[in-house]
């Protein structure tokens, strides 16, 4: 079996999935690609490239088929793939926290956002911080999404159990309209890029 990058990636996922990330180590790693630790480092040279490998790969693919001339179309559909890419792979969201986007396809994702939003009207003094929010709002609804995914299967919260137990039905009493998980993320992406809009 050739050991490479991509190999290395895909491995790493299924120890992902099956424990989590404090379950990938270099040791594990090895272990499951029935090499030595030692032999590894010709591949990778830290954990801290791992993630790098690991978050490329999850990046993969993550292409619209509409143009970007119409540039809210394009970061929604990003974000779409992004979060369901985000969502197949456990503890995806600490990966990407704690690697660099140096790589070509994160590097492809950034430059297309950037250009997305110079369509869309932000200056480009403004369009970092821009491209940062966006990034930054997918990433926590997707730690929030597995966050409350995880603690509803520990406490084998039933659907209406759970909305029952929805804080803010609480406060906003019992006509708040419960939307899917989907649905509350495309609503946050209107806000956001209405908030870009007046961003100059």
């Amino acid at each position: 079996m050739e050991i490479n990058k991509e190999l290395i990636a895909e491995t790493a996922i299924n120890i992902l999935n099956r424990g989590g990330i404090g379950s990938l180590t270099m040791r594990s790693l090895a272990m499951e690609l029935g090499i030595k630790a030692a032999s590894l480092y010709w591949h990778i040279k830290s954990k801290g490239e791992l993630y790098d490998i690991v978050a490329e790969k999850i990046s993969a693919g993550m292409k619209p088929a509409c143009s970007m001339k119409n540039a809210k179309n394009y970061l929604t559909e990003t974000a779409k793939l992004y979060r369901e890419k985000l969502l197949r792979v456990r503890d995806s969201v600490e990966i990407f926290m704690q690697s660099a986007p140096v790589t070509q396809e994160r590097l492809e994702l950034i430059k297309n956002c950037m250009i997305c939003l110079l369509h869309m009207g932000v200056s480009e003094k403004n369009c970092m911080i821009a491209a940062n929010m966006f990034n930054n709002y997918i990433l926590s609804f997707v730690a929030d999404e597995m966050r409350w995914n995880m603690l509803s299967r520990e406490r084998g919260d039933s659907k209406p159990e759970a909305q029952e137990a929805n804080p803010f039905i609480s406060v906003l009493g019992q006509e708040l309209e419960l939307m899917s998980g989907e649905e509350q993320f495309t609503r946050g992406l209107d806000v956001l890029f209405a908030g870009f809009k007046i961003l100059k």
